[in-house]
């Protein structure tokens, strides 16, 4: 099912009681101030590993009012360091090839590599074995540029906490010659006891966000995670329709909440 699993995921954080979130591929943290947001009382890590997008995080007000916890790490399947390759972009700008950089060395033809840096590694069943209760439910949201596999063999100590997972997929070899694609990560995340909600755009695209959830969460949450995610997939169809109907009105309407959300150091959920 096609929905906005970003503002599902949103939803969903309340409905499950997050305790803690992990934004793992941050960039700059306006992911994490949306989480702040949808769930108040968590405790939030936002892992960036790309030293000129971290020092921005460090420095941005917002991001400290919030309680937002910076972790400059790589977050992938061991603990150590690894080599990271580098984007060149514009870090004085909202440029989107600041969230490019990669523990692959990009494969595509557009992309330039800036440098080849160490960076500390960690997995997150690891990092968190620490820092939050032995009872507190887990909510991860992924995005680490065809690292997303990794990712998921680092958490397995505590993937049974995990009620709720939003990650960013391919479906061809786009960043790493060598990655691996959805279906992998899809059979990964089943094995660990996932089942996926739904995906953002057709399985045909190249790549796309997926939103899986527990496959034995009780009963009636369940039941009110399924009413979430109908109310999203008829939000989807009628924001659909209106484009069709009148493209100038969706275009003004997410120029409006794009305006809003810049001014708050967020991104329009």
């Amino acid at each position: 099912m096609i929905v906005s699993t970003r503002r599902l995921f949103l939803k969903l954080l309340s409905t499950l009681d997050s305790g803690t979130i992990c934004d793992v591929g941050s960039m700059d943290g306006a992911d994490a101030l949306s989480f702040r947001d949808a769930a108040p009382e968590s405790t939030i890590y936002a892992f960036e590993p790309n030293p000129d997008n971290f020092r921005l995080m460090q420095a941005n007000r917002s991001l400290q009012e919030a309680n937002i916890q910076a972790v400059p790490i790589a977050v992938t399947n061991h603990n150590g360091e690894a080599d990271f390759f580098t984007v060149e972009a514009d870090y004085a700008e909202r440029d989107a090839r600041r969230g490019m950089s990669s523990l692959y060395r990009r494969s595509d033809g557009w992309s330039v590599t800036a440098a080849v840096l160490q960076v500390k590694t960690a997995r997150l069943d690891t990092f968190l074995v620490d820092k939050c209760p032995p009872d507190a439910r887990l909510a991860l949201w992924i995005d680490t540029e065809g690292k997303a596999y990794e990712v998921l063999e680092g958490i397995t100590g505590v993937a049974e906490r995990v009620d709720l997972l939003h990650v960013e997929v391919e479906t061809t070899p786009c960043i790493g010659s060598n990655q691996k694609l959805y279906p992998e990560v899809k059979a990964l995340l089943h094995r660990l006891g996932f089942t996926e909600l739904a995906t953002d755009q057709a399985l045909s695209q190249i790549q796309f966000n997926a939103l899986f959830v527990r496959s034995s969460l009780p009963a009636s949450v369940q039941l009110t995670v399924r009413a979430q995610l109908l109310r999203s997939r008829l939000r989807y169809l009628i924001v659909r329709t209106i484009l069709r109907i009148c493209p100038a009105c969706v275009t003004r309407y997410k120029a409006i909440r794009s305006r809003v959300a810049a001014r708050r150091g967020r991104r329009p959920r």
